[in-house]
């Protein structure tokens, strides 16, 4: 084992991932604002100032920098900057402003989300995405964040896992605004495919090169599962072969469909959509997990399928998603084999509060992205999710996926970087993974980084 070492290409990109609503706090105007003060929380919580990125960003900029991290994925949260209907907030725009450069000022290179769930309140109540002026009020206020801060992102994401805010909030009824019907899914959906074919069109429209001269790079952030049947006999085993090709059909691989060709497929619509083929100048990769379809005869209104259960030998996290690198390897191979275009782990990462779970995740799952680059996958960049602990939607405060540790109830919300942290460190300073690195932080992943055990 000692002296081997994974090595990355030159210039690979190393960051950390965040959202606007998850770290900043003070998000009153929004819809899950509301939702949180409505106790929809699980561990009772609400945002409020959160980890208060707001107020700290220079702090948080200057322990990236120490810690050595290259780039940072943020949010912009539309209800600061509209929080109320036609009223502009140019005093959120401006903190905005001082944020981005700030990264700009310690050297790190900017990966700015247009839109990561959250919407204003007053959009909300008209509707949501299902108002009839959704994408061109959706597009009013792009159009503001893209001139004002058309000079800092070296990446843009025009949308952060739109599937997510679509099935949660509008099929299965988990996330505001809660309404269950497979028509709005789709309908949801369709909308969200043409805001961000037309927040393609205004990028490059509006932002003549990046900070590198070059064009701007645009794309989505895609939420991806590795989608595998659980392997029953008989009756049941096909049932679980035909849902998982359901459900991959009927998400991702529908979403990914429709920018490829441009057409739009049900449930998401029909028809060809006005400058969605080909708009991505990167792919967004953002993966988690693997799900296994299983065949439960008790769950008639959820199409007879187990999404939970986990195969026996199958680690987990503690949101209860499988841990499965080899999937991410998979990912990136299809979505290069798709789009032929460069590739950036926008997500990736675990909920871990003791850090016993993180460092093996972590090099195991980077292990697996040097893989996809040694096969040929152009894979440029990856992003931890997260840099700090956050807000984690519905499940509260009570999971934690940073590198560093907060708690939200210390007065101080002091930063306190995890061993884990300082292993990414390492891991950026020598552009690989090398066997002290494993040895000193997870030496039992050994063989799932230089040995056979993820070789599936």
């Amino acid at each position: 084992m000692a002296g081997e070492r994974l090595e990355f290409p030159k210039g690979f990109v190393w960051g950390t991932s965040t959202a606007g609503h998850q770290i900043e706090g003070h998000n009153s105007h929004s819809d899950w604002w509301r939702f949180e003060h409505e106790g929809k929380i699980k561990d009772g919580t609400v945002s409020g100032k959160c980890m208060d990125y707001w107020n700290r960003y220079e702090e948080d900029h200057d322990l990236m920098t120490t810690l050595g991290y290259k780039a940072f994925r943020l949010g912009i949260e539309w209800a600061k900057i509209e929080p109320d209907d036609g009223r502009i907030d140019r005093a959120a725009i401006e903190r905005y402003k001082k944020i981005l450069q700030s990264l700009r000022d310690h050297n790190l290179q900017i990966c700015l989300t247009l839109y990561h769930w959250v919407l204003p309140l007053w959009f909300a109540d008209k509707g949501g995405w299902l108002w009839e002026d959704a994408v061109a009020r959706f597009m009013k206020f792009t159009e503001i964040a893209v001139n004002e801060f058309a000079e800092f992102p070296d990446l843009w994401v025009t949308l952060n896992e739109p599937l997510v805010p679509a099935a949660a909030g509008y099929l299965a009824g988990e996330f505001p605004p809660e309404k269950k019907s497979i028509k709005f899914y789709g309908k949801v959906t369709g909308k969200l495919l043409r805001a961000h074919a037309l927040n393609y069109e205004l990028i490059h429209k509006t932002v003549k090169k990046g900070p590198d001269g070059n064009p701007p790079k645009v794309g989505v952030a895609t939420a991806y599962q590795h989608i595998v049947p659980w392997g029953s006999s008989g009756p049941a085993g096909l049932h679980e072969k035909i849902m998982a090709r359901v459900f991959v059909s009927g998400s991702f691989n529908g979403w990914d469909g429709a920018v490829e060709t441009g057409r739009l497929k049900y449930p998401f619509g029909k028809g060809a959509v006005p400058g969605l083929k080909d708009s991505y100048d990167y792919c967004g990769v953002n993966y988690y997990m693997r799900q296994s379809i299983k065949f439960d005869s008790k769950l008639k209104d959820r199409a007879f399928v187990d999404f939970e259960s986990v195969p026996p030998g199958i680690e987990k996290t503690q949101m209860g998603w499988q841990i499965y690198p080899p999937g991410l390897y998979h990912t990136l191979m299809n979505v290069w084999r798709r789009f032929k275009k460069p590739i950036y782990i926008t997500e990736n990462g675990i909920a871990d509060d003791t850090d016993s779970q993180r460092p093996k995740y972590l090099l195991e799952h980077l292990a697996q992205v040097h893989r996809a680059i040694k096969d040929g996958a152009d894979v440029r960049g990856y992003y931890q999710w997260s840099f700090i602990d956050n807000f984690e939607w519905k499940e509260g405060f009570c999971k934690k996926f940073g590198l560093v540790a907060v708690n939200h109830a210390d007065p101080d919300l002091k930063r306190e970087p995890r061993p884990s942290a300082h292993m990414y460190s390492e891991i950026i300073k020598e552009n690989a993974i090398t066997s002290e690195i494993l040895k000193k932080y997870a030496p039992g992943a050994n063989e799932g980084v230089f040995g056979s055990k993820w070789r599936i």
